[in-house]
């Protein structure tokens, strides 16, 4: 995907500075949600349960990845000295489908495995669910 023929510079730079704002944004997600499942867990009385821990664990994974790469991203364009064709070139790495996924996807895939941590814990915590011991 590219910006159309007719759009004029100063667009695609208010795009530009558009993307960075909701990278950083994400990146703001990204600190902010496991302090969140941790506040959530603590009001439950969960905050010591293996399922809960193994979830935040793997949620705070994925966002140190995707944050990461996220930095490198916005990093490449901000501190490379811009050529003539810069535009294009944070066109075509902006909007791939992978950046797309690694920040954006990630951050609800990430949000899955809090929730089930959170919901396995919950279910061994509160419904005593026989299969569940291990969690407490």
């Amino acid at each position: 995907m590219s910006w159309g023929s007719t759009l004029e510079a100063s667009d695609k730079r208010e795009q530009l500075k558009l993307i960075y704002d909701y990278i950083k944004f994400h990146m703001g997600l990204y600190l902010s949600t496991p302090p969140l499942f941790a506040l959530f867990a603590n009001a439950l009385s969960m905050q010591t349960s293996k399922c809960f821990l193994v979830g935040l664990l793997v949620m705070i994974c994925i966002y140190v990845y995707a944050a990461a790469d996220a930095g490198l991203f916005i990093g490449r364009h901000v501190n490379n000295q811009w050529q003539d064709n810069y535009l294009d070139q944070f066109a075509l790495e902006a909007f791939s489908p992978k950046r797309r996924f690694r920040h954006h996807t990630l951050y609800w895939i990430a949000i899955g495995f809090g929730l089930v941590g959170l919901t396995l814990a919950f279910l061994a915590k509160y419904v005593e669910v026989g299969c569940l011991t291990f969690c407490v």
